[in-house]
């Protein structure tokens, strides 16, 4: 059996993955470039293992209230930045709920339009953030401890 063709197979595909992540996060970063031109930017992220991700974006004001907001949602590297409306002029750090709601979000873009404003809060408060681990590294943590209590008994 000859890898050779396998193995090219696997570098095209890891080089093309890698092109479409760079041009991914190319279009998220002058997306951000955008609204920190109109001032201080409150970001939240919902992660999606295998489903729909979400990252919420919010350009503010020195006293904390909305100027504008945008927001990527999908599962793939092809996911862009839309605009979020209905948000403008709402201070950043009081969005509820209720709020994401009535403007009709799908479930991940309302987990990071709420960690968007629990983060500001928290900053403001003099807080420090807190990154949430990735499913896969939960995983391995989770493996790496079962294996540890296993060696101790």
């Amino acid at each position: 059996m000859n890898l050779i063709p396998l193995i090219i197979l696997f570098c095209i595909a890891f080089a093309l993955q890698y092109l479409l992540t760079f041009l991914q996060m190319k279009h998220f970063m002058v997306s951000y470039r955008n609204l920190r031109q109109k001032g201080r930017v409150a970001i939240g992220k919902a992660r999606g293992a295998f489903r729909a991700g979400a990252i919420a974006m919010f350009a503010i004001d020195s006293r904390g209230y909305i100027l504008e907001g945008s927001y990527l949602q999908g599962v793939t590297v092809f996911a862009r930045a839309r605009v979020l409306k209905g948000f403008e002029g709402m201070d950043v750090g009081a969005i509820l709920q209720e709020d994401c709601k009535k403007m009709h979000l799908s479930k991940p873009v309302t987990r990071a339009v709420l960690e968007a404003s629990s983060n500001y809060r928290i900053l403001m408060s003099g807080g420090e953030l807190k990154e949430e681990p990735a499913p896969l590294t939960r995983a391995v943590n989770a493996l790496r401890r079962l294996t540890i209590r296993q060696a101790e008994s």
